[in-house]
């Protein structure tokens, strides 16, 4: 009798926490469904708000490159129901804007030679607004004008050079300059750059223990905003194996007076020097010219007088000469 009462008095209890439970939950639900048709009703309504958005610059002149460009986002002043700027708001964060100069301004920037130009940017609201909506209408723009600065498209013809760091095997050398195919390129490019660009360098290369003449085709270093044309060039770098030149070569006597005589002591000058050995031939006393200068005469001089070097060809290297200084005499003729 007495377990039957406690069974259900139990039952009864877990009865009415039960009712008790569902009170919240149903609260709970007609909140959410409340806020939700609140929410609806809301969107129904005009809104404004401020969007950042990309903006994109098109048809530029062509006889012209943009140096200094406008802002690559502007900040756009909105205005559209709720449902419509909710359901366009990732899309108008991405999608950029296209200012197509060109069409916008009626060709300003190509028809006169001016390099800066300042535009109203809400002057073209209307262009603007076909790009996003016809639900959306754009009321303003910030910055409220844009800036564009140009500088003029101008081409010059410039020399090829290069800048390599080359070491040679035992008893080899670069016995000339380097030589290029084509030596000289067209650079296209904004005049204030193209006007302090004095050569084209071949695209930075260490060579090690070259022990032969080298020729390949190479690309230039990139310059930016430049164009290169031809793009590529045809390098060669003459190497041989080398051989010691000595010999004495007679020093000259320059702007002597027809009175007098002049006699060095010495009268010749030992030379030194590395010659490719296909081209140690070619060289004789003739191949140097070494000369004092009589206008060079000083008292304070002591009677001695440099040695100048007044010719020597091209191809030989680590040229060295003794003596630097020669003593003289002076006779009358």
């Amino acid at each position: 009798m007495l377990k039957r009462f406690w069974r259900k008095s139990i039952s009864s209890a877990k009865n009415l926490n039960l009712k008790e439970d569902n009170r919240p939950l149903i609260f709970m639900v007609c909140l959410a469904i409340a806020t939700v048709l609140w929410f609806v009703n809301a969107l129904g309504d005009s809104y404004q708000t401020t969007v950042s958005m990309p903006i994109q610059y098109t048809n530029l002149p062509k006889e012209k490159v943009l140096v200094s460009a406008p802002p690559k986002k502007i900040q756009v002043k909105l205005e559209a129901h709720g449902f419509t700027l909710l359901r366009h708001k990732l899309k108008l964060s991405i999608k950029p804007l296209n200012f197509n100069v060109k069409d916008f301004t009626d060709g300003m920037m190509d028809k006169t030679v001016a390099e800066n130009f300042k535009i109203v940017s809400n002057r073209y609201l209307p262009q603007l607004s076909r790009q996003v909506s016809s639900e959306i209408s754009i009321l303003g723009i910030k910055p409220d004008t844009l800036y564009f600065k140009f500088d003029r498209i101008v081409s010059k013809k410039l020399p090829v050079s290069s800048n390599f760091e080359i070491t040679f095997e035992n008893q080899y050398f670069q016995y000339d300059s380097i030589r290029y195919t084509p030596d000289s390129v067209t650079v296209t490019g904004p005049r204030s750059i193209v006007e302090k660009i004095e050569s084209i360098p071949v695209k930075h290369q260490r060579f090690k223990k070259l022990d032969a003449t080298y020729r390949r085709s190479m690309v230039f270093e990139d310059i930016d905003q430049i164009q290169i044309e031809p793009r590529r060039v045809n390098v060669e770098i003459p190497i041989s194996q080398y051989s010691e030149y000595l010999t004495d070569i007679p020093i000259q006597t320059y702007n002597v007076p027809d009175s007098i005589k002049m006699i060095t002591f010495p009268v010749t000058v030992k030379v030194s020097c590395r010659v490719a050995v296909h081209m140690y031939q070619n060289l004789n006393e003739n191949s140097f010219l070494f000369y004092v200068d009589y206008n060079d005469l000083k008292e304070e001089s002591n009677y001695k007088l440099p040695v100048k070097l007044l010719n020597a060809p091209g191809h030989v290297k680590m040229l060295n000469y003794t003596p630097k200084e020669v003593e003289f005499i002076i006779e009358e003729k």
